[in-house]
């Protein structure tokens, strides 16, 4: 293919104040009386909302669900005025600039009304949203799934098929996050949640501090001129690739500033780019949280008729990936009525099921409805069905979504999605592909009734593909698998970076463009000396989880981990091996639930200041009020026995980890 050069001017023209028909609730009536009782409502409602809050006999819990209790039937009986309230509450009890609880309530408020009369505030739905709505309020609940009936028993001999002895290319490429109003000379450390933008009025104050780059910046998202260059970067490492995977997040991170115009333009712009460059390669692609309108939220379709839904943005990207020809109409109407979900086959043997992991993720409001539910999307029923299918016909399966059900995502589901990976391992899923937290990694999952994680309890690994985008400190890169063209097992993972955090201020002075390298490959790094695979041996989960036992006593191992985890930047937090820090990390690689991976932080929030080497080294933000904390009478409620004298279901502790 012939290189494709980067335009010289910005692709997007853009403006990010919200259109007229998106706030969908408003009211029109002008007429002074009305204006007057509805400010009555307002200014009564906040009130009782802060004598809530001074309340000297509820606990923090309590206190949460009596004030959904008000919310709702505030949302009943003038939702219209929620974004407003919400808007005066957010600029004084939350730690966001005024400008960002004004741009979220305008976008959010909407939802949130439709959200609170919608839900049991007396069950499980006032738990979950206190739980999760505001953290520390209520213990997290930890709700244990109903046993799964699969439609057919595990077979007995089930086994990964024998290799082949060929090798193909997969790209997989993830978080573009392109930021359409990217400014080069502009602020790159300011207080907005991403900077180097001109804010007009809400700019911050004084001198520049830092000067933005052409090429991006540590604090900001990806300028056009950094995602061209990853796609010629495409183009050099990968030009014959059999498909690619792209695994979400094609919007900015300015969820304050967005309109759903701006959200449908800015995909499908960004499809048309990856189209052009990518020319004649299929791409398979899913939606990330940051790709709906408001972010995160995506209603169930369970209930058409009674929630407001997103059918619109389904409708659209659908329409768009089968323009580009990398669906067909069959695929594209699933998708349109599953929640932009779709299934099919990139070659002969193998199925990609992609998923909307939004069903599944805390942020996404509307999972705070139906939460007594096991599945209330429809989204494990339809996975087991085509897994089922799958192993039926004798074919391997790729699942692909953007977020890995391990982290920020309701325990329920996480159980549920284990327990499933561990019926159709290994003989059926021969992988599974996700993005979203903007860092290059790999979990291991593991048997849910195993005593602890061992090789053998590992059942699939999670290939958790690099960002683009520079936000978050982290150098973008992009990534590709050699795969066995006949099992699909992957035999290796290749990670391309580009230094941006280090050298864009370099290159743009001498006027260069970004040097992308080959940082690694995941089998040569991580390969046992000891016991070397032969090379039609694919990296097996037992592969990864010897990686990360061996992680204990190499430290060189484990600091070649962390290098790569931040695509090498020099801005990544140390985390020294012998730490805290290590031991957290190692758990982390092979949590293959929510709660594993909540044992594992309380690792880091117990023994950092004993043993050192704090993994994030973060600040903690200031608080304009102390933190909520689930207390009763000046003591802590344990979580296990609030959620028993509240009749909600419990969950069992995490399971050991082979140290």
């Amino acid at each position: 293919m012939a290189p494709l050069r980067a335009h010289a001017a910005p692709y997007f023209s853009y403006s990010s104040s919200p259109s007229p028909g998106s706030i969908k609730r408003q009211t029109t009536d002008l007429d002074p009386a009305h204006y007057r009782t509805q400010l009555y409502k307002s200014d009564t409602v906040i009130e009782d909302f802060e004598e809530l809050l001074n309340s000297p006999t509820l606990d923090s819990c309590q206190m949460c669900r009596r004030g959904l209790k008000m919310a709702q039937e505030f949302s009943l009986e003038a939702p219209e005025l929620v974004p407003g309230v919400l808007r005066i509450l957010c600029t004084r009890y939350s730690f966001l600039r005024l400008d960002s609880c004004a741009g979220l309530m305008v976008r959010l408020g909407p939802e949130l009304a439709e959200i609170f009369s919608q839900m049991k505030v007396d069950g499980s739905d006032g738990y979950y949203a206190c739980a999760y709505g505001f953290p520390g309020s209520c213990p997290i609940p930890q709700h244990q799934p109903d046993t799964i009936v699969f439609p057919k028993p595990k077979p007995a001999n089930a086994a990964q098929p024998a290799p082949s002895g060929q090798s193909m290319q997969v790209l997989h490429f993830s978080d573009w996050h392109l930021d359409p109003l990217y400014r080069p000379g502009t602020e790159a450390k300011c207080s907005h949640n991403i900077c180097c933008r001109d804010f007009g009025s809400w700019n911050d104050p004084g001198p520049i501090k830092k000067r933005a780059s052409k090429w991006g910046e540590p604090k900001c998202d990806t300028p056009i001129a950094l995602g061209l260059s990853a796609l010629e970067a495409i183009q050099r490492f990968v030009p014959n690739a059999t498909f690619g995977l792209f695994t979400g997040d094609i919007v900015s991170h300015d969820s304050w500033l967005i309109t759903e115009k701006y959200v449908a333009d800015l995909e499908t712009r960004s499809y048309e780019l990856f189209k052009k460059y990518l020319q004649e390669m299929r791409l398979y692609v899913v939606l990330g949280n940051h790709d709906s309108y408001p972010s995160d939220q995506a209603p169930a379709r369970h209930k058409p008729e009674q929630y407001v839904t997103h059918q619109w943005l389904y409708d659209h990207v659908a329409t768009v990936w089968e323009k580009n020809e990398w669906i067909t109409s069959t695929e594209a109407e699933y998708a349109r009525s599953h929640n932009a979900m779709f299934m099919t086959r990139p070659m002969p043997g193998l199925k990609l099921i992609t998923l909307n992991t939004d069903m599944f993720y805390v942020r996404n409001y509307y999972n705070m409805l139906d939460t007594d539910q096991d599945d209330p999307s429809g989204l494990f029923h339809d996975l087991i069905l085509e897994l089922q299918d799958s192993e039926d016909r004798q074919e391997r399966v790729w699942i692909m979504g953007h977020m890995a059900p391990v982290t920020l995502t309701l325990p329920r589901s996480s159980i549920l999605f284990q327990k499933v990976v561990a019926r159709y391992s290994p003989h059926v899923i021969a992988g599974i592909f996700t993005g979203h937290y903007h860092q290059d990694k790999f979990i291991v999952m593991h048997d849910p009734d195993a005593e602890e994680h061992t090789q053998a309890s590992a059942v699939n690994i999670i290939y958790q593909g690099p960002s683009i985008t520079p936000l978050d400190k982290a150098n973008p890169a992009i990534r590709w698998y050699d795969v066995d063209p006949k099992t699909f097992s992957v035999l290796d993972s290749h990670t391309v970076t580009a230094d941006i955090i280090s050298q864009a201020d370099y290159w743009e002075q001498h006027d260069m463009e970004p040097e992308w390298i080959l940082e690694y490959s995941a089998r040569s790094t991580y390969s046992n000396p000891q016991h070397p695979l032969s090379p039609e041996e694919p990296l097996s989960p037992a592969f990864w989880q010897s990686a990360i036992e061996r992680m204990k006593t190499d430290a060189g191992l484990f600091d070649k981990y962390i290098q790569f985890q931040s695509k090498s930047s020099a801005l990544a937090a140390k985390c020294l091996h012998g730490t805290v820090c290590e031991e957290e990390t190692r758990c982390e690689l092979q949590a293959s639930t929510v709660l594993e991976h909540d044992v594992c932080e309380a690792m880091l929030e117990t023994g950092v200041n004993n043993h050192g080497g704090g993994k994030k080294g973060k600040k903690p933000k200031p608080h304009r009020r102390k933190r909520f904390g689930v207390t009763r009478a000046g003591r802590v409620v344990d979580a296990r026995e609030y959620a028993i004298e509240m009749g909600l279901d419990v969950g069992q502790p995490g399971r050991r980890m082979k140290k």
